[in-house]
């Protein structure tokens, strides 16, 4: 499993890093963010975040040891998200070069708020608008109108999935980090502490 990694890369930091032991971190993370990405496959396959949840559950158990594990898992989260959104811009493009053959120039105005909030009746009256009555060029026009709005929404609520594990992670993440800052403290020795009181 995954967290079962945590104590070989959560370790703390040293100043003269030893240059083989930092490309073995670097490999740990690559190998982190690749376990972490096919965990998220299982997310955005089934349509709930449960299989993230349960990974973070294991890597919790591990306290703030984890907290470099759960960087890279939030990294991985980020950069999918970032690559869904690209790709959300992609499909209206095509959808705008698509209309374009038609003469319809007006679609290239239409943001993804906008198109979002269009419907097949609205749609075919902004056909008309734009001079398009033949029967066929509707139907295909229209056709193309829903296939792409069907895409959209399911990228969409991939988008909306990655976030709420986006928010997720980071709430666990400050959780350790308190965590991690109070044993730090109690780990301090006494005078230590008592020079770091405000005077």
């Amino acid at each position: 499993m995954l967290y079962a990694r945590v104590l070989s890369v959560g370790g703390k930091p040293t100043v003269n890093e030893d240059p083989l032991m930092a490309v073995y971190e670097f490999v740990e993370r690559s190998y982190i963010r690749m376990q972490a990405g096919e965990v998220l496959n299982h997310c955005l396959d089934r349509g709930n975040p449960a299989p993230i949840q349960s990974l973070v559950e294991g890597l919790v158990l591990a306290g703030p040891e984890s907290l470099s594990v759960l960087r890279e898992i939030l990294a991985e989260v980020n950069a999918r998200k970032t690559t869904l959104l690209d790709d959300c811009n992609q499909i209206l493009h095509r959808f705008f070069d698509r209309l374009s053959s038609y003469g319809i120039s007006a679609a290239n105005q239409w943001t993804m708020a906008s198109f979002s909030g269009l419907n097949s009746r609205m749609f075919l009256s902004l056909l008309k608008q734009q001079g398009i009555t033949e029967e066929h060029a509707q139907t295909q026009c229209l056709r193309l109108f829903q296939e792409t709005k069907e895409l959209l929404e399911s990228v969409t609520d991939n988008i909306r999935l990655l976030r709420d594990i986006e928010n997720y992670l980071e709430d666990w993440l400050w959780g350790l980090i308190y965590q991690s800052c109070r044993q730090r403290w109690s780990e301090m020795p006494l005078a230590a502490k008592d020079s770091q009181k405000p005077m």
